[in-house]
């Protein structure tokens, strides 16, 4: 009897769990398709395929990042400042010194101990940490006008030209993919990331070092806001106040649209970096070429977002107790 009534709803469960999976590549596939034909093809012309590279690779990047922090459910709002702080003190370095490892230097240390701060004030201070962070994010924008002084933009003349940036970009954001799919998915600190985001009771119960993860989770997120404002730095030789845009939202939305939970968790996955760094990119092109103003593209994902969120809580059940 027990099996005649378990075989339905483990088939409806294995059912429910395959559409989730495959639900974001769909998405991403009838975006592109829409988008494709209302454009006449425009979105997917030459010109425009190397920008929308150029807007997935920054994204992705950070986004593989962020999926170690939000999985661990530390919401994050300070992403854009951290790229844009992290760039404008690597610009500055280079200018100074006119050297690509000084430069790469410069940004990893920067966004390493961007990582470290919050880190440490999400695991030991005890206020919903997405407000700590919206306040670090309007610190590191005033620190980085602090920094630039006088000047709108800090333009790097003296380092050597590259050429051709496609071997960097695909062997940056691949190799930062591999490394982070490896960690987040067969390591104890990506089992531990996905079990505090889960239920941070049940996994203090179980042994894990909370205030140790999250600092660590924090410090892989940081590699990633390295690798995109060197990205960002190689390719336009420039950075100012509004290097980073509208990153933290960004990855955000994308990380939704790619299937993932913001509050973290075992749904927590790694390639809806990519997934969704690809659809947000898409999405916010497509509407640039059908001639949508800022208001409408910001109203345009608002909406999406929402949506996704609210179909994906329905189904959302991985705590078990009270957090």
């Amino acid at each position: 009897m027990n099996k005649t009534v378990d075989a339905p709803l483990n088939k409806r469960s294995f059912n429910l769990s395959a559409i989730s999976d495959f639900a974001p590549i769909l998405g991403l596939a009838l975006i592109a398709v829409f988008f494709f034909i209302v454009t006449d093809g425009k979105i997917f012309s030459p010109t425009n395929l190397k920008s929308l590279t150029n807007q997935v690779l920054i994204t992705a990047l950070v986004g593989i990042g962020a999926v170690f922090v939000f999985g661990a459910g530390a919401f994050d709002m300070s992403m854009s400042g951290s790229v844009c702080l992290t760039a404008i003190i690597g610009a500055k370095v280079a200018m100074a010194t006119g050297s690509i490892p000084y430069m790469l230097i410069a940004c990893l240390s920067v966004a390493l101990a961007l990582g470290v701060i919050k880190g440490l004030l999400a695991a030991y201070v005890d206020v919903p940490f997405f407000i700590v962070t919206i306040v670090i994010g309007a610190l590191l924008g005033a620190l980085g006008l602090l920094i630039m002084g006088k000047e709108t933009v800090f333009s790097i003349t003296n380092l050597p030209v590259i050429e051709d940036m496609t071997p960097i970009n695909v062997s940056t954001l691949g190799g930062f993919y591999l490394v982070g799919l490896v960690i987040f998915n067969y390591t104890k600190i990506g089992k531990s990331c996905k079990l505090i985001g889960g239920n941070v009771i049940a996994a203090r119960q179980s042994g894990i070092n909370i205030e140790k993860n999250k600092i660590i989770a924090f410090l892989i997120g940081a590699l990633g806001v390295s690798l995109a404002a060197i990205i960002i730095l190689l390719r336009t030789k420039t950075a100012s106040p509004t290097t980073g845009g509208t990153i933290g939202i960004d990855i955000m939305v994308a990380l939704v649209l790619g299937g993932m939970p913001l509050s973290g968790g075992p749904h927590s996955k790694i390639s809806a970096a990519l997934i969704g760094a690809a659809t947000i990119t898409v999405l916010n092109s497509g509407l640039v070429i059908m001639g949508a103003g800022t208001g409408t593209i910001q109203i345009f994902r608002g909406v999406i977002f929402l949506a996704v969120v609210l179909v994906a809580s329905l189904n959302y059940r991985t705590q078990l107790l009270p957090r």
